[in-house]
């Protein structure tokens, strides 16, 4: 498959990029993108499934698999950023802003199409959802690779006592 050694080609070049740069390069292999399903994996112990096909100290690239009915968690992605493209199906981009208790309130939702490129910048608060019939299926880089990314619950979720 071409895809793996044009992603290896096009991001070893790259140790410190900004959010444009690390678009630019996903876009620069738009030709190939079509390959992208063929990494999915089905989802195990998470909602999605998740394949990391490239990785260096400085960025990684992953194969996320969004499911009919399907959803991350509410994340952040640490000190990363990233670029993605939508390679099939379609997804919602919730992204959030945390209330002064700390609790995540949705702030805008952007709806993805298949070809769409779409960008995290450091700090966001996020989650991807496919709500429809059909399989989304997405390539990611993130710079650096992904540490520390913190999972948030919405109040609705948290067990609230009353004394």
């Amino acid at each position: 498959m071409m895809l793996v050694r044009a992603i290896e080609q096009t991001f070893c070049k790259l140790q410190d990029p900004s959010l444009d740069q690390l678009r630019s390069a996903l876009q620069s292999l738009s030709s190939l993108l079509c390959e992208v399903p063929a990494y999915k994996t089905e989802p195990g112990q998470l909602p999605y499934g998740r394949n990391v096909i490239y990785s260096t100290a400085h960025l990684e690239v992953i194969i996320i698999h969004i499911p009919p009915s399907a959803a991350t968690a509410i994340h952040n992605h640490g000190a990363s950023i990233g670029a993605a493209c939508l390679v099939q199906g379609n997804i919602v981009n919730s992204k959030y802003q945390l209330d002064k208790y700390g609790y995540p309130v949705v702030e805008n939702d952007d709806f993805i199409k298949t070809g769409d490129f779409f960008t995290a910048p450091q700090d966001q608060i996020h989650q991807l959802s496919n709500p429809f019939h059909e399989p989304a299926v997405s390539i990611h880089v993130y710079s650096p690779p992904l540490r520390d990314v913190h999972r948030y619950l919405p109040y609705s979720e948290v067990l609230d006592y009353v004394i």
